[in-house]
């Protein structure tokens, strides 16, 4: 991993850019200029440059956020804001000058899902994604719809380590990490169906980030990867009753992470109206979409999609660590569903169902798991 130094050249770039304002999650929320890109960018500078050192503001300005990565994929050069975030983290993490808030959230992840259980079957269903939670039946839906397809998968309830790096403990990811892995060559695990992107994200990027290798013959995919494939080959019955229905899709941070490209510099005009497909390409996305077209739903998406949506509040950990911005930021998520007249709010992420069901108010759209729907 990169010290915070290592980005200095981009540090630079970013500090006195105020080009993502219009991206910016929290600021947008808070209106504080202390939460944009730009100002956490000049305070990380400064820090990483000597001139300054931290405080308890600063660090709670480093972490009173996701970890950016919408600001990464608005940017016209893509800079790695999300990696110098982390990189950042790691460092406050390490001199134990984490917020109580941050520590906290560190020992309420390690309550997730044991990895001290015997997998018994070569293809399993991993579901990490509401590891934090405790969340009866909530994947009873993706075990029924597989079932149907004729995919014997073992459910695996298993905590992948993300949010351990996401709030800058790499020591604690990698040891989780390292756990899940063992657990899946013990198991001569072959297929791993991820519960959504960011099982995905943590298994294909996290962790050879944090030098954590899966088994060379082993094949990771997502659910919605599989219930696509066994659609389009006429083995998934495609539900009915959804024909017409305005739906408004919402894509978690994490999917950006694993995105084939991020948006094309085209897209930051103001009134972007064009395809959407210039917001960010790859399986992540196209997967997902193709499921609710089939089933005949209307979609409906603004230029906050893809991999420039914004967060949902549950992305990166901000639930666990700053309960009131994670609300804000679905409020923010389902006025913008609402807004473009849309009937339901259709998310791939479990984690960001479950936050967003949740955080609804009275006259929100209703929110709907994919799997969920298609296993009616």
């Amino acid at each position: 991993m990169k010290s915070l130094k290592e980005y200095n050249s981009f540090l630079v770039g970013c500090r006195f850019c105020p080009m993502c304002k219009p991206a910016g999650e929290v600021s947008n929320l808070t209106m504080l200029e202390s939460h944009t890109t730009r100002a956490r960018a000049m305070m990380l500078w400064r820090i990483a440059t000597g001139i300054d050192t931290w405080n308890q503001r600063k660090v709670e300005i480093l972490y009173q956020s996701t970890l950016d990565s919408i600001s990464q994929a608005w940017c016209v050069n893509h800079y790695p804001v999300s990696e110098y975030i982390v990189a950042a983290r790691s460092e406050v993490f390490c001199s134990g000058l984490a917020p109580a808030e941050v520590k906290q959230a560190v020992r309420s992840a390690q309550n997730g899902y044991s990895t001290h259980q015997i997998v018994r079957s070569s293809v399993i269903f991993l579901a990490s994604e509401v590891a934090e939670e405790n969340l009866p039946g909530v994947y009873d839906p993706a075990m029924r719809v597989l079932e149907r397809i004729g995919i014997t998968a073992e459910l695996v309830p298993a905590y992948t380590g993300v949010v351990h790096y996401a709030l800058g403990d790499l020591e604690g990811a990698r040891e989780h990490a390292d756990a899940l892995v063992n657990l899946l060559k013990e198991g001569n695990v072959r297929t791993v169906i991820a519960d959504g992107p960011q099982t995905l994200w943590a298994l294909t990027k996290v962790y050879p980030a944090l030098g954590v290798s899966l088994p060379e013959e082993m094949m990771v995919t997502s659910l919605s990867e599989v219930l696509v494939h066994a659609a389009l080959e006429g083995d998934l019955p495609v539900p009915s009753g959804q024909e017409g229905k305005r739906v408004f899709f919402h894509d978690s941070r994490s999917a950006a992470l694993v995105a084939e490209s991020l948006p094309l510099a085209e897209v930051i005009q103001p009134g972007y109206r064009g395809k959407e497909e210039a917001l960010g390409k790859g399986k992540v996305y196209d997967a997902p979409r193709r499921l609710v077209d089939m089933m005949g739903m209307k979609r409906i998406y603004s230029v906050w999609s893809r991999s420039l949506s914004k967060s949902c509040g549950a992305d990166d950990g901000l639930w666990m660590t700053y309960p009131d911005l994670a609300y804000g930021l679905a409020g923010q998520r389902l006025d913008e569903a609402k807004s473009l007249g849309s009937e339901v709010l259709v998310t791939d992420s479990v984690l960001c169902a479950s936050h967003l069901s949740r955080s609804r108010r009275e006259g929100d759209v209703p929110v709907m798991w994919l799997p969920a729907l298609m296993a009616e």
